[in-house]
C-alpha cells in the first residue's frame, strides 16, 4: 500500500474523530474547522496516492497491495486507485552489443573448433508480458536480462554457427568468404524460438567470424594448398600453350627454308606450300 494512502488515511480518520467529539462541545467552531482542515489534507494525500510517473518507453505495471493486478499504462502521469501503485518496466530498446574481439560471443563450429561472433542484437521486451516478467524477477530488469533472455541469445548464435565450416566457404582465388546474413536470419530465428514470447528482435547484425589459432592454421593451409593447385593449373596451361607455339614455329621454320632453298636454286616449291613434310630441292637453274 502507497505509503502517501496510509497518511491519507491517518488524517481522514483524525478528521472523523474530530468530527465525531462536535456534538460534545458548546463552542462547535474550531472543532468544525479543524475537522475540515484535516479531511482536507487527508484528501490531499489521497490524490497524491493517486498520481503516478511511469518514466518515457516503459510500461506501467498496476499493483495492489505489492501484487501486480494485470493491467498495464503507458508512459507519463497516470491516476489509479489510492491503495494502488504503479511499477515501470523498461520497455525501450535494448542492444546486446557484442561487436568487438574482447566482448564477442564465444561459439563451437562444425569441426569442434572454438570461434568468436562479433554482433549486435536489438531488441525491446513485450509490454503485454511485464506483469509476468516484474513478478518473476521481483521487479529486476537487470535480473531479467541476465538470467533471461542473455543465455538464450547465447545458445541461439551458438545454434546458428554448429554448422559453419569455413574450409567450405574458401572461394578459387584462395578468399575466405563467409555470407554472414543467413547467420543473422538464424539467429534471430533461433532467439524467437527460444523467448519470442517475452521478446521482440528489432535487428541482428553479424559483422566478423574469429577462429582460435588452430582453426586459422589450417584456413591458412588450405588457402595455400588452392593457391598452389590454382598455380599448378597455369603453370600447366602455360607449358601447352608454349608448346603448342614451339611445335608450330618448327613447322613455319621449315618451310621458310623449304622456299629459301628453292629460290636460291630456281626450283618450284612443291610440297612446301602444299602443307606436308618439306622436301630438299638440290641442283640449280
Amino acid at each position: 500500500m502507497p505509503i502517501m494512502f496510509i497518511i491519507a488515511l491517518v488524517f481522514l480518520v483524525i478528521a472523523a474523530v474530530v468530527a465525531l467529539t462536535i456534538p460534545l462541545t458548546r463552542d462547535k467552531g474550531p472543532r468544525i474547522a479543524a475537522a475540515g482542515l484535516v479531511a482536507f489534507v487527508g484528501l490531499l494525500f489521497t490524490l497524491f496516492a493517486s498520481m503516478n510517473t511511469v518514466p518515457t518507453r516503459n510500461v506501467g505495471i498496476v499493483t495492489s497491495f505489492n501484487k501486480p493486478t494485470g493491467e498495464t499504462t503507458g508512459p507519463g502521469l497516470k491516476f489509479v486507485a489510492p491503495w494502488q501503485n504503479v511499477d515501470d518496466w523498461d520497455a525501450s530498446r535494448q542492444a546486446y552489443d557484442h561487436r568487438s574481439e574482447k566482448t564477442c560471443v564465444q561459439v563451437r563450429i562444425a569441426s569442434l573448433a572454438n570461434a568468436c561472433v562479433e554482433a549486435l542484437v536489438e531488441w525491446h521486451t513485450k509490454p503485454g508480458r511485464a506483469p509476468e516478467q516484474w513478478a518473476s524477477y521481483k521487479k529486476d530488469f537487470g535480473t531479467f536480462v541476465a538470467r533471461r533472455v542473455d543465455p538464450a541469445f547465447a545458445e541461439a548464435f551458438n545454434e546458428a554457427f554448429a554448422p559453419h565450416d569455413p574450409l567450405k566457404n574458401i572461394d578459387q582465388q584462395g578468399n575466405l568468404n563467409v555470407p554472414l546474413a543467413p547467420y543473422a536470419e538464424a539467429v534471430k530465428a533461433g532467439i524467437v524460438t527460444r523467448i519470442g514470447e517475452d521478446v521482440e528482435v528489432l535487428s541482428v547484425v553479424v559483422t566478423r567470424v574469429n577462429y582460435d589459432e588452430k582453426t586459422q592454421g589450417y584456413i591458412e593451409a588450405f588457402q595455400q594448398a588452392v593457391l598452389k593447385a590454382r598455380t599448378l593449373e597455369k603453370e600447366k596451361a602455360n607449358a601447352l600453350i608454349q608448346k603448342q607455339i614451339t611445335e608450330t614455329n618448327a613447322k613455319v621454320s621449315a618451310v621458310t627454308r623449304c622456299l629459301e632453298i628453292a629460290d636460291k636454286h630456281g626450283r618450284e616449291p612443291g610440297l612446301c606450300l602444299g602443307g606436308g613434310n618439306p622436301v630438299q630441292v638440290t641442283g640449280g637453274r
